[in-house]
């Protein structure tokens, strides 16, 4: 863990970004990246990683993607979390310290590092949040779109990931998939009670963002195709918001 905050310090330095700490998990930072000093018309961007810390691609991955690309997010508003999970990072764990899954946990925030999350998120707004997963079930990739109609761009995003690694096929978590996406434009906010708990995604998507995508990448696949995955993603989100503006 200690060589991804060196690297996070570095990159937000080479920025300019602000860097806070927002808690702490079984000795480990929550760290936030945000921009400085940027007007509220530029585009905006929420991205984060690791909130299951058996998902280790997601923050390869986005480490990796900002690093090759820090010159030009220099005019964004952005908002990074790099891992939101570190213990369970450390532990190869989906949950944290205390047991708790905490992508179920943006509705009661109680005792979780998830209250220091939305004290620091109060206000924010965002064209677009993306967050980085892993599906140890799933045969290829897939997107869960939280959208307004108009800006779906879900089939352009996984077409930049096809010649990496194919799309999932059928149901995953239960859902029906179209093409490797499950897209949904209404009835969100009602989302949570079939899941158990309020997600980062559904969240994001009622109070901050316009549109809010979770990505997923097949865990059984190497590591190597899966960060490059990850970080072909993450490169088509920043071509549909600058197309969209």
């Amino acid at each position: 863990m200690d060589h991804l905050l060196r690297r996070w310090k570095r990159v937000a330095r080479q920025a300019g970004w602000a860097v806070e700490v927002l808690a702490e998990e079984g000795g480990h930072p929550l760290l936030a990246l945000s921009s400085q000093g940027i007007k509220d018309q530029r585009a905006s961007l929420y991205l984060s990683a690791g909130i299951h810390g058996d998902d280790p691609a997601g923050v390869v991955g986005l480490l990796e993607w900002v690093e090759e690309n820090v010159a030009a997010l220099g005019d964004w508003n952005l908002v990074i979390f790099p891992c939101l999970n570190p213990w369970g990072l450390a532990q190869n764990s989906r949950l944290d310290a205390r047991g708790r899954d905490l992508n179920r946990s943006f509705g009661e925030t109680q005792g979780t590092p998830i209250r220091q999350w939305r004290e620091f998120m109060q206000g924010r707004r965002f064209d677009v949040a993306a967050m980085l997963h892993e599906d140890y079930d799933a045969h290829g990739v897939y997107l869960y779109e939280l959208t307004q109609h108009g800006w779906q761009d879900g089939e352009r995003l996984l077409a930049r990931v096809d010649p990496v690694i194919p799309r999932h096929h059928g149901r995953a978590d239960g859902q029906a998939l179209k093409n490797g996406i499950k897209r949904r434009t209404r009835g969100i906010a009602r989302i949570a009670e079939t899941i158990d708990g309020v997600a980062e995604a559904i969240h994001l998507y009622l109070e901050h963002a316009r549109v809010s995508l979770t990505f997923e990448t097949p865990s059984e696949f190497s590591l190597f195709l899966r960060v490059e995955a990850q970080k072909r993603f993450l490169s088509g989100v920043v071509e549909m918001v600058r197309k969209e503006r």
